[in-house]
């Protein structure tokens, strides 16, 4: 989360500001300013840090603390956008490409929503939602019937009344354009199909 209002550098702005190059921030000064500063929460490929928090660290004064109480204009990654609206990241994602929410911001390589964005997308109707992580509400996959089983199936009957020869694979595959594998099958599902002759 990036704060509202707050500026932001990535590993190399603060190798900027402390005027020397990206390799040798990482070589001499990386592992102090990582005891000392943070990087902002939620913040991953690149890692963020504040600008004043960094800023104090260069001075070698205290590092001041991030605000502590939300606000509209905070800016959330995917996921805490997904986990103020109740939605899954993928689906914040999905959304804001579809326009179902707010498109958000590019901040570092990476795209941001604000708090009052998620909230707002979290405040409409269930049945525009979206997936929730852990939903147990989902239905069942429902099949079209197959109307080559039902077919295949009056077929059998007829061939064990003895008004028609034996019902073969090779036959049904050559009527159905199917392998003779898939025809065995429809044949398996048919005779456990009542037909509806």
């Amino acid at each position: 989360m990036i704060p509202h209002g707050r500026p932001t550098l990535d590993k190399d702005g603060v190798a900027e500001r402390a005027g020397v190059s990206p390799s040798t921030w990482q070589r001499r000064h990386h592992a102090a300013f990582a005891a000392a500063v943070k990087p902002l929460p939620g913040s991953a490929r690149p890692l963020i840090y504040d600008a004043a928090q960094v800023e104090a660290h260069l001075k070698g004064t205290p590092v001041p603390a991030l605000p502590k109480d939300p606000h509209p204009t905070d800016l959330l990654t995917d996921a805490e956008a997904g986990a103020v609206a109740g939605l899954s990241a993928s689906t914040i994602r999905a959304d804001a490409a579809t326009g179902h929410m707010d498109a958000g911001v590019e901040r570092h390589g990476r795209r941001w929503w604000t708090r009052a964005a998620a909230e707002a997308r979290a405040a409409r109707p269930a049945e525009y939602k979206g997936g929730t992580p852990g939903r147990k509400d989902k239905q069942p996959r429902t099949r079209r019937p197959d109307h080559r089983v039902t077919e295949v199936a009056a077929e059998l009957e007829a061939a064990d009344a003895g008004r028609r020869e034996p019902v073969t694979a090779d036959e049904l595959a050559e009527l159905y354009q199917v392998s003779t594998r898939t025809a065995e099958r429809i044949m398996a599902k048919a005779r456990a199909t009542p037909s509806e002759s």
